[in-house]
């Protein structure tokens, strides 16, 4: 499937704010690569940043909404989750049998509080890297199985390559550093029918292969120096269309045998066989209410393909399920849409699926959408969107979002999320957007320590895009109370109190 062109942006919520928090993203945190993520600081302190300059903006101790979030609300719904994995092989991946008892669990649950729901279809390619690859080094060298230290990035193509092994991107490379693969000059030295090693660098997987092949690579390898064994991830390619070699990411102890089967000389077999469908799968979208501005919440439903999804993104599930129960009881204003997103772990297909659909008349009437990816990471950080890209009217979200959660005493740290999640295609369309997110497989810093707690140089979320992903890689409290949070946000929304007066 290829993208659609997006309609032209709308004139949304009018900013009052004199600032915008411009976080400087690297890789990205939850890029659709799936590539390996570094932490972002954001571009203001914590004295001057949208809380300290905003909070005074808002009463915040005004907003009463009849009731709490609370944790055992939010661990009922990941532990049916998780059930719902254990019962279907270990997965929730868009295009099995997991992901479709993981969208009739959310359907029930919708209609069981009044919202009236629709499962709108769309057809996505799907992928299955199949057993027995392998990648080994000649003249005695090591061999690796695909599994622990190597994955196939999704859309792979499949094959057999024996080749030498040229490196790119990295300060020894042939070209030097320069992008790290990223731009097509990096590749003007690079060997014809070479097997190309390169880091992970500040671009889509996908941009880095295209430029592999018109260069004449056989084969690419990604090496993520920060993975151990048993940690290798996979990324994708957003799309098989003009994938057209094997293309692995592996651990740091791969990549050490394949920079030194480059200096040696020594030539790398790779074998992997790949299997690429399709499938018919189901957004859920329901709406509550018939009045006034509506403001969406909203979250990916599916797992990946190497565990059961519980953080990443059983938390936003359960987050957005108790949300619109809490507005419903409170008597919401407005219009309250929630939206549930099949095939994010493939590159974001069901939220651009849904926005694409839209007409500029429904696009309109969307006054916020709202993100919730990731909200449970056990040694995590209160991340809340402050994109550059980001629609007028999206900084107040930011802005509120960020004050409502220090006056709870939480903390707050703004921070640009790029393309990485459901939020783009709404913000690629005009609509102001926000959300929360508590990270993935960075390190904390020793400032986020200080500030936030938690575990300085190991990762936020330590089982992310892993097996691990299970119910015991979930903070409920942290997300009950960032749920709390978003529901704050779309009732002063909804209200018509935000952006401030």
């Amino acid at each position: 499937m290829s993208p659609r062109p997006m309609r032209p942006p709308r004139r949304g919520l009018v900013p009052l704010c004199a600032w915008l928090v411009l976080g400087l993203a690297g890789c990205g945190t939850i890029l659709p690569s799936g590539a390996a993520t570094s932490s972002a600081e954001p571009s203001t302190d914590a004295e001057s940043g949208p809380a300290a300059a905003s909070a005074s903006a808002y009463t915040l101790s005004s907003i009463d909404l009849g009731g709490d979030i609370a944790a055992p609300a939010i661990r009922r719904h990941l532990e049916a989750l998780n059930a719902i994995a254990a019962e279907h092989g270990g997965i929730r991946t868009s295009g099995t049998p997991g992901y479709d008892a993981s969208v009739d669990y959310v359907v029930g649950e919708l209609r069981a509080i009044g919202y009236e729901v629709s499962t709108p279809e769309f057809e996505m390619d799907t992928f299955a890297e199949l057993p027995g690859g392998t990648l080994t080094v000649s003249q005695g060298g090591p061999a690796f199985a695909a599994g622990d230290h190597t994955h196939a990035m999704i859309y792979s193509a499949d094959g057999e390559v024996t080749a030498p092994v040229a490196t790119v991107g990295f300060p020894d490379s042939a070209g030097g550093e320069g992008d790290q693969g990223c731009s097509e000059a990096d590749w003007d030295e690079f060997p014809d029918g070479a097997i190309a090693l390169t880091p992970p660098g500040p671009c889509l997987r996908r941009d880095t292969v295209l430029h592999a092949q018109e260069a004449g690579a056989a084969g690419l390898v990604v090496a993520n120096e920060d993975w151990e064994p048993g940690e290798a991830r996979r990324p994708t390619l957003l799309f098989p269309d003009q994938i057209e070699i094997p293309v692995l990411s592996v651990v740091d102890e791969v990549g050490d045998a394949l920079a030194e089967a480059a200096e040696d000389g020594a030539e790398v077999r790779i074998s992997v066989d790949t299997e690429i469908g399709t499938a018919t799968v189901r957004n859920v979208v329901a709406e509550h209410g018939s009045e006034g501005p509506v403001v969406m919440v909203g979250g990916h439903l599916d797992s990946v393909l190497d565990g059961p999804g519980i953080n990443d993104n059983g938390s936003g599930v359960a987050a957005a399920l108790e949300v619109a129960h809490l507005l419903v009881d409170a008597g919401h204003p407005g219009t309250v849409r929630v939206g549930f997103w099949a095939a994010e772990e493939f590159g974001l297909h069901g939220s651009r699926d849904y926005v694409t659909g839209l007409v500029p008349e429904d696009i309109d009437e969307i006054a916020a959408y709202i993100n919730l990816d990731m909200l449970g990471s056990v040694n995590g950080v209160p991340i809340v969107y402050s994109n550059a890209g980001a629609a007028s009217g999206s900084s107040d979200i930011t802005a509120f979002l960020a004050a409502y959660l220090e006056a709870q005493g939480i903390g707050a740290h703004p921070q640009d999320l790029g393309t990485g999640s459901d939020h783009f295609f709404f913000q690629e369309a005009g609509v102001p957007t926000g959300g929360i997110f508590s990270g993935a497989s960075e390190e904390k810093t020793t400032d986020q320590a200080a500030a936030f707690g938690g575990e300085a140089g190991e990762p936020l979320d330590p089982c992310y895009h892993l097996a691990c992903d299970t119910l015991d890689n979930v903070d409920a409290e942290r997300v009950a109370a960032y749920a709390q949070g978003a529901a704050a946000a779309m009732w002063v929304i909804a209200a018509g109190e935000l952006p401030p007066a």
